[in-house]
């Protein structure tokens, strides 16, 4: 079920945003993530298959993420945490985004446990107090089709 917002809620409030911009079309009205984006593989034997894109790799990181091979056992896949400015200045969006139900799950739960968020503070370039919008792309592992445990890949400060 989507809910459904005015352009004064997305002004005036602060938001967070569970799931993918493919399932969530309500982020593809307002600013969101640039670093790492959400796209169909184009060509190839994946084609078709949701990818997290890096716009700007850095050495030795991948420019595109992909879940396990569909037909393969599920036992790891990507997510976005995302802190991005809102439309009005002082407003932020949060974005907790993967490319599958549980990958959004282990998004969230990233930014749940404390150790996970104290280690995604210290990647953030030049953060401080008060903190830096960023973009995040954290691998989460899942076994027997529940997320066991995420791992922050790369961060970008905006």
């Amino acid at each position: 079920m989507g809910v459904c917002f005015t352009l004064d809620d997305v002004k005036n409030n602060n938001l967070i945003f569970v799931g993918s911009p493919s399932e969530n079309l309500s982020l593809l009205d307002i600013p969101g993530a640039q670093e790492f984006v959400f796209q169909r593989v184009a060509s190839g034997p994946r084609q078709g298959d949701l990818s997290i894109v890096s716009k700007h790799p850095k050495p030795g990181e991948s420019n595109a993420y992909l879940a396990s091979p569909s037909g393969a056992v599920l036992t790891e896949d990507y997510s976005v945490v995302g802190l991005v400015p809102g439309i009005e200045s002082g407003r932020y969006v949060m974005i907790l985004a993967g490319t599958t139900t549980f990958e959004t799950q282990g998004a969230v739960e990233f930014v749940c446990r404390r150790e996970s968020v104290e280690k995604l503070l210290r990647e953030i370039p030049g953060s401080g107090a008060p903190i830096r919008p960023f973009e995040a792309l954290v691998r989460v592992k899942i076994a027997r089709g529940v997320p066991v445990g995420s791992e922050l890949v790369a961060v970008r400060a905006r």
